[in-house]
């Protein structure tokens, strides 16, 4: 071992310490602190004080009402929440039996059904020690009440006392089936009888309308039919029932197999995209930040360019 080595070693805190510390981070809390790992009050608070000492720095501010991260603090649990998550994934991937997790993700019934179930087989025979659960919901989980870690939302990652990831790059893109396709395609308009979808919960098609730079599709003296839901929506235009405008990771997958094209070039940038949310002391959990790595390495792999765009081909010259 060379000098360098040595010398990096010897800086590094003992195990036991920064385990200490984690705990400590988790529930800026002593007292319960100390009963997850079976100490005394005293004994982890002597902990604390012997890391701090040995870094030089304070890691947290205490007070009657428990502890406060210091930056310090903050920045040393990033790094020990990932090193733990990491040093996790690799003993289980050794077959290694680890403590058994719970962790609950809310989300809408449109991108649980189109988007994040299929995918989910692969994180679970990965993290076999993780039982994960699905909680479908109409509106966004209040994660301070409803026991959800993680909340996937549609947004502009705005919620200031949350930590957010970006998991798509969505825009507003014509959909239908292949059968519909052909029959629009080498028209200037659209078939009277072809039926138009709306979400009622998110107007798609109005927002399209009022953009300069795309084919309009025309609603006024048509036949239209409305869902609620965008999973419905999606399903019926599998079917051949009609033509919408939808966000394009719910149709990803869809335009990827072909029962689902694009009838005419076009998309629209709206400004929304769906986001992994959890609270900021959540995001500690090793559990947690585990999940959300996954999410944003797999999505963005998932939703390329090349998929959003694929276009029903054109009729011959």
């Amino acid at each position: 071992m060379t000098a360098s080595n040595t010398n990096i070693l010897s800086r590094i805190p003992s195990l036991r310490s920064l385990l200490v510390f984690n705990a400590a981070a988790r529930h800026l809390n002593q007292v319960r602190a100390a009963e997850e790992l079976c100490l005394t009050q005293s004994a982890l608070s002597r902990q604390l004080k012997s890391l701090e000492e040995h870094l030089g720095v304070q890691l947290f501010e205490r007070g009657p009402r428990g502890l406060r991260f210091t930056q310090e603090g903050e920045l040393l649990y990033d790094f020990t929440s990932r090193a733990f998550a990491l040093m996790g994934e690799g003993i289980n991937r050794l077959g290694i039996t680890t403590e058994r997790h719970t962790l609950v993700v809310s989300v809408a019934r449109g991108f649980a059904q189109r988007v994040l179930a299929p995918r989910l087989g692969e994180f679970v025979s990965a993290h076999p020690q993780i039982d994960l659960h699905i909680d479908i919901h109409r509106y966004y989980a209040d994660l301070e009440s409803s026991g959800a870690d993680i909340s996937i939302r549609l947004g502009i990652g705005d919620w200031d006392d949350y930590h957010s990831v970006k998991i798509t790059d969505d825009a507003l893109v014509p959909v239908c089936a292949p059968s519909i396709a052909e029959r629009i395609k080498g028209r200037e308009d659209i078939p009277d009888d072809i039926i138009v979808l709306r979400n009622r919960e998110r107007e798609y098609l109005d927002t399209w309308m009022l953009h300069p730079r795309v084919r309009r599709i025309p609603t006024e003296g048509r036949m239209s039919l409305s869902f609620n839901d965008s999973a419905t929506l999606i399903s019926a235009l599998e079917s051949g029932v009609g033509i919408a405008v939808s966000r394009s990771s719910l149709v990803s997958d869809a335009l990827e197999s072909g029962s689902l094209v694009r009838p005419f070039e076009g998309e629209i940038k709206d400004g929304l995209d769906y986001y992994a949310v959890s609270s900021r002391r959540s995001r500690r959990n090793a559990v947690v930040s585990l999940f959300m790595q996954w999410l944003e390495a797999k999505f963005e792999s998932s939703f390329s360019a090349a998929t959003v765009r694929k276009t029903a081909p054109r009729s011959p010259h």
